[in-house]
């Protein structure tokens, strides 16, 4: 009973600081009025909530985060930009160090405008317009407390190749840091870009938390392609929510790979504003050790016409932890909705863990849709097979994880990343094998 008084207290003094955190940050906008506001109704994640049954909390509640610093002492260099950059995108890039845009290691492409978020604040019908004051205490944390980050905007153009990365790098932070960037972006009608972002961070003994926040806005006819690698330092958390609005014709594709931090959770909130929109999501995670990742998504087809295809696949060993819990929910306008959510799972040790929960809620009687879940181990005959043909066994595991993860990363529209993260897959399937032998 004293253990879960303690419990009890604790969470109630974690409450109280995010809490403090927002009420002392003196906001001007109406969107941290609003966040605030919530804040105050708001409970601490727990179990017992259905979009946090799954994920393991201890780990993000082991300490009161702090926000980092107003001015950082360690600064990116040009150098170090270009070499964790993906190289790409005929250098148009924007570079936030620590959630704080710099412009001198920026390069942005014409036709493209970006504005800093501090700047952007009082036009409330784009900063928060998707993802309202906040869903849980996380979301509402980083709308209270809204300054770091870019709003950037696309025009329609004759190049339909425009090509962007966003590099978010994390580092000379004290342990304890807590960083709340959010990124805006709007295309308009008929806008095209292809967007590569990379999430890292580089101080291996600094535990930090990343509480970012993506909004994106397509017009009608708009067009966007959008990888993501998350591959930060060990110790780090990092929470990401992006939420989609999508106008008539529209389509997005997205590519969203979890690889690194010993703890993340990626939430998607998908909308549909007119008819003849698409949305493709794609996600692949990757936890081994003590490493946990968590996807949401929701999916909400509230209008007719629209289509969307979810497929997301993991591969776990040691005692890697994921959880997976998505729902596609069809209103009852939402007729000739085709919609489309798999999750398949690669487990390489009997210590993994995966729950996944992939659900439809449909209202509408004029529909295709289809759900479906797979978990299992590496098939045996499979194994078999290849090793019968001169193949040795740590060979063979590694060509069927490779060609299992294989579908999700070739959706990447931009290579390099796609080479990245294949080269971080096979730098850490030689350690599970290693261990394995």
């Amino acid at each position: 009973m004293s253990a879960m008084v303690a419990g009890t207290a604790r969470a109630d003094l974690l409450l109280q600081h995010f809490r403090s955190l927002a009420d002392t940050s003196k906001p001007h906008h109406a969107l941290a009025l609003k966040a605030q506001t919530a804040l105050h109704a708001l409970p601490l994640p727990k179990r017992k909530q259905e979009s946090w049954r799954y994920t393991p909390l201890p780990v993000l509640f082991e300490q009161a985060w702090e926000p980092k610093p107003a001015a950082t002492t360690a600064a990116l260099s040009v150098q170090q930009v270009a070499a964790l950059a993906l190289g790409d995108t005929d250098g148009c890039r924007i570079v936030l160090h620590n959630g704080v845009w710099l412009p001198a290691l920026s390069q942005v492409p014409s036709g493209v405008s970006v504005l800093p978020l501090a700047q952007a604040l009082a036009d409330d019908t784009v900063v928060g317009s998707v993802s309202g004051p906040g869903r849980h205490l996380f979301a509402a944390l980083n709308a209270a407390m809204a300054h770091d980050g870019v709003v950037i905007r696309v025009a329609a153009g004759p190049d339909p190749e425009q090509k962007l990365e966003i590099l978010h790098v994390n580092s000379g932070l004290a342990s304890g840091w807590l960083v709340q960037p959010r990124v805006v972006l709007v295309l308009e009608d008929g806008a095209q870009l292809s967007l590569s972002e990379q999430y890292l961070g580089h101080d291996d003994a600094s535990a930090g938390l990343y509480n970012g926040m993506t909004e994106i806005l397509l017009g009608r006819g708009a067009r966007l392609a959008h990888a993501r690698l998350q591959n930060e330092a060990d110790p780090h958390r990092h929470l990401n929510a992006l939420y989609l609005r999508q106008q008539a014709d529209s389509a997005y594709t997205g590519t969203t790979l979890a690889m690194g931090g010993l703890w993340s959770r990626s939430e998607f909130h998908v909308s549909f504003a007119a008819a003849g929109a698409h949305c493709e999501l794609n996600g692949f995670y990757l936890s081994g050790g003590q490493q946990s990742h968590d996807l949401q998504l929701d999916i909400v087809h509230g209008v007719p016409g629209c289509s969307s295809t979810e497929r997301f696949k993991g591969i776990l060993s040691g005692r890697g932890r994921a959880a997976f819990d998505g729902i596609i929910l069809v209103q009852p306008d939402a007729q000739k909705t085709d919609a489309r959510l798999s999750n398949d799972n690669l487990l390489l040790s009997r210590q993994a863990e995966i729950d996944t929960r992939p659900q439809l809620e449909i209202y509408a009687d004029d529909v295709q849709c289809s759900h479906g879940t797979t978990v299992g181990q590496i098939d045996a005959e499979m194994l078999f097979y290849l090793r019968s043909r001169g193949i040795p066994r740590d060979q063979a595991v590694n060509m069927v994880c490779k060609g299992f993860a294989g579908e999700i990363l070739q959706t990447c529209r931009s290579e390099v990343l796609q080479q990245r993260a294949q080269a971080l897959l096979e730098q850490r399937l030689a350690g599970v094998l290693a261990g394995m032998a």
